[in-house]
């Protein structure tokens, strides 16, 4: 891929001013401050240094090769294209990216910015925008807690030609291969647009997987080594990589269900059975408070029923009353299981029950099983906020077709369309680009011990 310089624009971007003030804040980009952030990300977090990067051995020296450690980033010509044709000032773009990975991903959005939207406005998780407001918002950081007065900015910007990115897929899985079920927002601000705009709307998909060059088998039997000692699992020291990570795996599994009181006969049948089993019998303690809605996906059904403990839980702030702690440890308790509903999810036959596990796999699980169960300490905060990879890796973007928004009366329906053919071309996409790479990945990867 070749980066293009960006001009600096030096007089700072002012918001539209045409939105009431709420809780919520609105972004004061700067356009200067967001050029200098993509020139810092450029070199020092994603790519390393200049000049020196493209020095053997030099170019993997810590202070060189750059935080995330990528060797490169990979952006075929036709798909450059394809992105340029749909992110430009004549036309109203929301572009959506998959997941891979916490910490990195913004980067990768950042950088790809700097090639068609560096001004571009970026949602991101309230917790993020409120620990410097200030400065996230002068990055056009759109919080999410900002209900309809941050889709309508969000909308306004897109219109302007600036381009709008919102990561879709909502209950965030980090995983390389698979994209999950998407939630509506994108969709809907595009609706919206298509609805005021004469410029073309389009919803951008946008995927990226991340692939280690070399071996990264030390590393990974380190981070297992802290995540055995961390939760008080047994070290399995001297075992083959794939016997260690099930041996985790397993272990971990029988830790949690005797914390939440489960039996471990509670299913037969292989590992995935009898975690599915352990999520159903969590699921199940939540039917009588938080009721199933329909045909409503596990995923979203989780993120409903944490949003609900959480608005509670804030009611109660500053109530030092019996009732009131008491019915806090019964919130605290509710919000640990939704996790862990979550959590076992996100290790699914669908997404590891592969005839061999990848270095990636293996990466994307342990740094998940990390950020959910170790939080504990500065090194294990400094973990998951800014997860360090086991080795050098390439970054393989891919473009799908962008698909056109109009308006129209069908709105649920064709909010429904749009979020499936959105995740339809994601999917198909990543899959084109795993097939490509297939021999390089197929080089490192282990015989998978759970089939």
């Amino acid at each position: 891929m070749t980066l293009q310089p960006i001009a600096l624009h030096i007089a700072a971007e002012s918001a539209p001013t045409n939105f009431k003030r709420t809780r919520w804040s609105l972004p004061r980009p700067n356009a200067a401050l967001m050029w200098l952030m993509g020139v810092v990300n450029r070199w020092f977090f994603l790519c390393g240094l200049p000049v020196l990067r493209l020095i053997p051995f030099v170019r993997d020296l810590p202070l060189v090769h750059g935080y995330f450690w990528i060797r490169a980033i990979d952006l075929p010509a036709a798909d450059r294209r394809a992105f340029e044709n749909a992110v430009n000032r004549g036309t109203v773009a929301f572009m959506g990216p998959n997941h891979p990975e916490f910490g990195t991903d913004w980067l990768i959005d950042k950088e790809l910015s700097t090639l068609v939207a560096p001004r571009m406005a970026s949602w991101a998780d309230r917790g993020i925008v409120s620990a410097a407001p200030g400065f996230w918002g002068m990055n056009n950081l759109v919080a999410n807690d900002g209900g309809e007065a941050a889709k309508d900015y969000s909308v306004a910007w897109a219109m302007k030609g600036e381009g709008v990115l919102l990561h879709p897929e909502g209950q965030v899985r980090w995983t390389n291969d698979r994209v999950h079920a998407l939630f509506p927002g994108i969709a809907q601000m595009a609706m919206k647009a298509a609805a005021r705009s004469d410029k073309p709307v389009y919803v951008v998909p946008l995927v990226w997987k991340y692939r280690f060059v070399g071996d990264v088998s030390g590393r990974m039997h380190r981070e297992m080594r802290i995540i055995e000692s961390g939760l008080g699992l047994a070290r399995m020291d001297g075992a083959l990589i794939a016997d260690r990570f099930h041996a985790l795996q397993t272990n971990l599994l029988a830790m949690r269900m005797s914390h939440f009181g489960c039996e471990p006969q509670v299913a037969r049948g292989d590992f995935f059975a009898q975690q599915h089993a352990f999520q159903l019998e969590l699921l199940g303690r939540f039917e009588q408070r938080y009721p199933a809605d329909g045909m409503e996906h596990v995923d979203r059904r989780i993120a409903r029923i944490t949003r609900l403990i959480s608005a509670e839980l804030r009611a109660l702030k500053g109530d030092h009353s019996a009732t009131a702690t008491a019915r806090r440890a019964e919130l605290n308790l509710e919000m640990e299981m939704a996790n862990e509903v979550k959590r076992l999810g996100e290790f699914s036959r669908e997404v590891y029950g592969t005839p061999t596990l990848s270095q990636e796999q293996l990466f994307e699980s342990l740094k998940r099983t990390r950020d959910r169960l170790l939080r504990g300490g500065w090194r294990n905060l400094l973990a998951i906020m800014l997860p360090r990879p086991f080795g050098p890796r390439v970054a393989h973007v891919g473009v799908p077709e962008a698909i056109r928004v109009v308006a129209t009366p069908r709105g649920v329906e064709y909010e429904a369309g749009l979020l499936e053919l959105t995740r339809l071309r994601m999917q198909d996409k990543l899959d084109e680009i795993n097939a490509r790479i297939a021999p390089e990945v197929a080089r490192f990867a282990h015989v998978n011990p759970f089939v």
